[in-house]
């Protein structure tokens, strides 16, 4: 993957996002304390932000800053992907010296709060749109 690419991806995802949340780029732009023509420069893949820019622009959209660089994944998907990698992780780690019904129970954890969070987005969503 190049420059190019991220800073492709970087542009699709804000311009997406900020689509979703209904806000335009004059609003946008003044939540992220930036130039309505940065901003535009940013959306088109002219410019590429300082990490300070790219900080309040994922707050501004209520995301992560890594949420800006995922490739075409829904909340749902980048959810989900997630939860499988913290339970791998648990198993890879932790299941010799744990009980198989604790990593059972953590499992059950994870799975609970991916579909809060899940059904927090939607909801947020439905309601910004």
């Amino acid at each position: 993957m190049t420059g190019a690419d991220l800073r492709h991806i970087l542009s699709k995802n804000i311009k997406l996002l900020r689509k979703q949340r209904s806000l335009s780029q004059v609003e946008l732009a003044e939540k992220a304390d930036i130039s309505i023509p940065f901003l535009s420069n940013i959306e088109r893949g002219n410019k590429w932000p300082h990490p300070d820019t790219l900080t309040k622009l994922a707050e501004a959209l209520g995301v992560e800053v890594y949420a800006l660089f995922i490739i075409d994944c829904s909340p749902k998907e980048e959810l989900e992907q997630l939860r499988q990698e913290i339970i791998q992780d648990i198993k890879n780690n932790y299941d010799d010296r744990l009980e198989k019904s604790f990593v059972f129970n953590i499992e059950n954890v994870v799975k609970m709060s991916v579909k809060q969070a899940v059904a927090s987005e939607f909801k947020n969503l439905k309601k910004n749109k």
